[in-house]
Formats: C-alpha cells, structure tokens, sequence
C-alpha cells in the first residue's frame, strides 16, 4: 500500500488502525523523508542502474545498519559484478550504523578501508 498503491503511511494507517503499533515514524513519510521520496524509488529499476556502472565500486555495510540489509549490500556488488566482473567489492564495517557511524562518530576503520581501496584501485589501472 505505500509503495505500489502510493499511500501514505497515515493513509494506511487510518484505513487499517489494527496496525497503528507497527508504524512508528511519520505519518506523511519515513526517516525524514517523504513518502514519496520512497515511492518514487520503488519505482526505479535499481539493479538495471547498478549494472550499467562499469567503474570500481566500493560497497561498505555497517553491521548495525538498520536501514539496508547485509544482503542488499552484497546484491550491489554482485549485481555489478555479473556485469562488469571484478569491479565491486563488498566489506563490512562492525558495529556501524548505515551512516558507517556509531553514536553519530564515523568508525575509525572506514577512512583506513577506503584509502586502501583506492590506493588497490590505482595500483591495479
């Protein structure tokens, strides 16, 4: 309903009050953004997008992320890879959140792991 039938969540909720206990955000959107920011990226076609970069990609996934899955980081770099092979890498950052922090302070790995990507990158081309 607030994806495809382009409802929002205060919609759906007045038509559905059984469910008010599973929506805890906005009623007009969701992590800040409105609904239709979601709506109109569902209705990209993202692993068509991701398979036309043909550029080193660096996928970083903080493992406290509850934003993006463990699985969608690892989907990007697939779907990169099968077009374009050995072009993404996916890794880690423990503990992080999806903005590769904790407690609103950038971990301390993520800088160090992505300068020695780039430093692979630039030795390899």
């Amino acid at each position: 309903m607030f994806l495809i039938r382009k409802m929002a969540p205060g919609e759906i909720i007045k038509a559905h009050p059984e469910w008010a206990s599973l929506w805890y955000d906005e009623p007009d959107g969701q992590y800040g953004r409105p609904a239709e920011f979601y709506q109109q990226l569902q209705d990209l076609n993202l692993g068509e997008t991701w398979s036309a970069v043909n550029v080193p990609v660096l996928v970083l996934h903080g493992t406290a992320d509850t934003i993006m899955s463990h699985a969608d980081g690892i989907e990007i770099a697939n779907i990169v890879n099968r077009a374009h092979p050995e072009k993404a890498q996916f890794t880690t950052i423990p503990e992080a959140d999806h903005l590769l922090s904790i407690h609103g302070k950038l971990v301390d790995s993520v800088v160090p792991t992505m300068l020695q990507w780039m430093n692979t990158q630039l030795q390899q081309n």
